[in-house]
């Protein structure tokens, strides 16, 4: 019988276009490496891993304001592959730590090899109007909610995959609208 692990891997394979099948088949570092019961595709609901957000990417630390002392922690992202909504009009979807900033930037790479017409797109990153509740991760630029440029809600539960294949330290599957995922400092 097969292991848990083979058969979440080849059920992922199927999902991936010809083309990235057979990269995936033939060279190992381009192998999706999937945790024993973790999900090839995330339905609503689901995370990775499957513990609190505070848990896999740590407590929440005080928000970061365009006067805080560690505001020049963040970094802009200005990567092509990736499509920001800015519906701030300030650049602040722009805005992260460094570590989310590289794992969004590898989460755009393996949306395009996954989708060749389709880019990520970051809908919400630091967020500087506090629309995350008391305490969020946004706030420090830590988080991010991604989707596909199609907005295809169709695309999200292996968008999910993906996010966890970029590195990505936590990934929730939150609705029919969106991924969110979260970096450690």
């Amino acid at each position: 019988m097969r292991s848990p692990y083979t058969r979440h891997r080849d059920r992922l394979l199927l999902c991936l276009p010809l083309a990235a099948c057979a990269v995936a088949c033939t060279d190992s570092a381009s192998v999706p490496t999937l945790s024993k019961g973790e999900p090839a595709v995330f339905r609503v609901g689901e995370r990775s891993p499957d513990k609190s957000e505070a848990g896999a990417a740590g407590a929440p630390g005080p928000p970061l304001s365009r006067r805080s002392a560690d505001w020049d922690s963040l970094v802009l992202c200005r990567n092509s592959r990736i499509v920001f909504k800015d519906e701030e009009k300030t650049q602040a979807d722009r805005r992260m730590t460094p570590r989310l900033r590289q794992r969004l930037q590898r989460l755009a790479e393996l949306v395009q090899r996954r989708w060749p017409d389709v880019q990520l797109r970051v809908t919400e990153a630091w967020d500087e109007q506090r629309e995350h509740g008391r305490i969020s991760l946004h706030y420090e630029g830590r988080a991010a909610d991604v989707t596909t440029s199609d907005m295809d809600p169709n695309k999200l539960g292996a968008l999910a995959q993906l996010c966890v294949q970029a590195g990505m330290d936590w990934v929730f599957f939150e609705d029919r609208t969106h991924v969110h995922v979260s970096v450690r400092k």
